[in-house]
């Protein structure tokens, strides 16, 4: 699935597998792209019905810093088995235009 590379699986494959698709549904507004081909997300971790996810934006000042991870928790915390859901912003590592994916990088124009 786009964005999972690398990532460890979560106990549940239906949880995780509809949590990254909704993740999908998620775009930063001055972009139009979603967070994971943005390379926002850094991870995706549960323990029991509690999901987790770290994650970034595009700068520390990013105008929609409110909001991105607000969208974020409300896209999964409709998930059956979920129920709860934190969000996590980290600046480290510092995002990097290289961490988007091909499909991103083409919807802008870069590749």
């Amino acid at each position: 699935m786009r964005g999972t590379e690398g990532l460890p699986m979560l106990e549940d494959p239906a949880i995780e597998r509809e949590a990254w698709e909704r993740l999908l549904e998620v775009y930063d507004p001055e972009l139009g792209i979603d967070v994971v081909n943005l390379g926002l997300v850094y991870e995706l971790a549960s323990d029991g019905g509690a999901l987790t996810v770290a994650m970034t934006l595009t700068t520390p000042g990013c105008p929609m810093g409110g909001s991105i991870p607000d969208q974020v928790r409300f896209s999964l915390e409709t998930i059956p088995g979920v129920r709860e859901v934190q969000v996590q912003l980290t600046w480290v590592p510092r995002w990097e235009p290289e961490m988007m994916s091909a499909t991103a990088k083409r919807a802008l124009g870069w590749g």
